[in-house]
Order: C-alpha cells, then structure tokens, then sequence
C-alpha cells in the first residue's frame, strides 16, 4: 500500500511537471528533418526544409504564424535550398515579448553546403551572409544570452562540432550591410553525425551556455565558454532505452528548470527536465508522440511550442 501511495505521488508529480497541450496542430505542409522554431513580434515563425527539389536540395521554407502554429504565411521571397532530412536553426534577436525578428542558419545545398546567415521579419532575409570556406552538411544551431551575444554551433566535413560567435553589428549602422561575421571559433575533438544544439541557461543552475550533441547512442551536453575548445559540466542522459535521439534534438530554458526535446529510437517525442542541475542532469518523460525526426523548439519562458514531423511527413505543432 506504501508502494502504491508513492507511485501516486510520484505521478502527481509529473504531471504537475508536465501539463497537459494547450494546442496542438497537423498543419497542411510537409518537409523533412528538424524544423527550427522562435518567437518574435507576437508571431510563431518557423523554418523548415519542404518537399519541393530542385537542382540540389530541398526548398528552405520560413513562415508566421498569429494562432500558435495552426496556420502558416510562408515567406515566397526566401529562394534557398538546404540538404533533404536536414533543418535550418531559428534565433529570437531579442527577448520573448521584445523580440523583433530572428536570425535564420542553414546548410546551402545551392552552394557547396556552405553555412549561410540571415535576419528576416517576415519579408525576405535581410544581411545574407554566405561564410566562404565554411561548409556543413548539418543542421546548424543558434542561441543568445541575456546581453545579446549569440552563438553558432554547427559540424564541420569532419563531423567536428564548431563553435563561434555570430557578430551581425556589420548589418546595422553606417555602411550596413557589411554582413555578419564569425569570431572567436573553435573546433571541439567532439564528433557528431547529426546537427548539434545549443542554449543558454537562464534558469538559475548557472550552466552558460550549453553545446548539446548525440554520439555512441547518447544525448550529451556541456558548458562551452567563448573561444575555448575546453568543454566543461559535461553530462549525458543516461536513462536506459531513451537516451539516444536522432534527427537532433532542442534545449529549453524556463526560469527554473531545462528542458530536452528529442526523438527517440522508438519513433516518439520525449521531453526531459533537468531538475535545475549543474551539470544537468535529465529525467526524460514519454509524450506518445509520433515523430519521423528530429524535434525543434520554442519558448516563451514558461511553457514550450515544439514542431516535428509526423510518419506522414506533415509538419505538426503543439504547445505545453
């Protein structure tokens, strides 16, 4: 009866910690890979690789959404194309609720898998950057701190992680647009056959900014710090079956606690909390979602919005 009391509570528990979908859509697109999600503007973007080919790649598609993910406005005048089963990555150029617009990086199948920037609110990409010499064949990821300094993850031909930060001053002021530039890089010894992720950590347990990235069947995660290939507060999600994830995974920061988004071997969407760790560490949670891969997110600092592809191919969004 003791066992019984505690499984109670226990379940109590998760689903205080979990609460129910307050939306959840199947939209009318398809694609394929990771979506990539942010808020900005009191609109829901985000950007996915399509369906539609052409001489390489897929097309890369970035749209709006005003009802939190039920209906999309693609953007027509984005003309690019990324690797099929791929995903570009979504950055917020500010704070949920002040949020202007957002920065876009992909992997330009129309020009040698080079890594590419840009800025958009809506109306085609503003600042285009192409980084000569700089290719992968990945989903690339972006995140920023509370000051506004932003990073770029993304793996090298190798399969080496990269790290630098993503200066955009050249696209504002006198002689803008100069571009964006990338400073302080890094390769890291680590390796990964999918994208990587990243996030900051403002929840409190102080973890910085934190580089996520899957290898031997795992999800791993550490702190990086600016210019170092040093790697530190290193973790994995050791939970037994679910700890690997393909297709990437998405990390979330709430003012108490982290969040993993991931799809797992399986075929479903599962979520981990953190438990406000340093270094994290992540007990994982089945949502019986059906996802074909990898899952991408948004927040706005309290509850979650994520994007997947279903078997069906159709891109689906839903918010927790």
């Amino acid at each position: 009866m003791r066992r019984f009391i505690l499984s109670v509570a226990a379940a109590t528990l998760l689903l205080g910690l979990f609460p129910g979908v307050a939306a959840a859509y199947t939209t009318v697109h398809t694609g394929s890979g990771r979506p990539a999600l942010a808020f900005a503007s009191n609109r829901l973007y985000a950007a996915w690789t399509g369906s539609t080919s052409g001489t390489s790649g897929k097309q890369l598609i970035i749209g709006w959404s005003v009802d939190g993910g039920q209906h999309f406005t693609k953007d027509n005048t984005v003309v690019e194309r990324v690797p099929e089963g791929e995903g570009p990555a979504l950055d917020a150029d500010g704070s949920f609720g002040y949020a202007v617009g957002v920065y876009l990086a992909w992997s330009a199948a129309n020009n040698a898998n080079t890594l590419t920037v840009g800025y958009t609110i809506g109306n085609g990409l503003k600042c285009r950057t192409a980084f000569t010499g700089v290719r992968t064949t990945r989903s690339p990821a972006l995140a920023h701190d509370t000051f506004g300094t932003r990073w770029i993850a993304w793996t090298g031909t190798d399969n080496r992680i990269n790290l630098a930060r993503l200066d955009s001053s050249g696209c504002t002021g006198a002689g803008a647009p100069g571009g964006m530039v990338l400073r302080d890089r890094v390769a890291f010894a680590e390796t990964t056959a999918e994208g990587p992720t990243l996030g900051f950590d403002d929840s409190g347990a102080d973890n910085g900014l934190i580089l996520g990235w899957t290898a031997g069947g795992a999800i791993n995660l550490a702190t990086a710090t600016t210019g170092s290939a040093t790697l530190t507060n290193r973790s994995t999600v050791t939970q037994p079956v679910v700890a690997s994830s393909s297709g990437g995974f998405s990390l979330t920061s709430h003012p108490s606690d982290l969040y993993i988004w991931f799809h797992a071997p399986d075929g479903t969407v599962r979520r981990g909390y953190s438990q406000g760790c340093r270094p994290t560490c992540f007990y994982v949670y089945d949502y019986e979602l059906r996802a074909a891969s990898g899952v991408g997110t948004a927040t706005d600092g309290f509850h979650d919005t994520i994007g997947y592809f279903d078997p069906k191919g159709k891109l689906n969004v839903a918010t927790y």
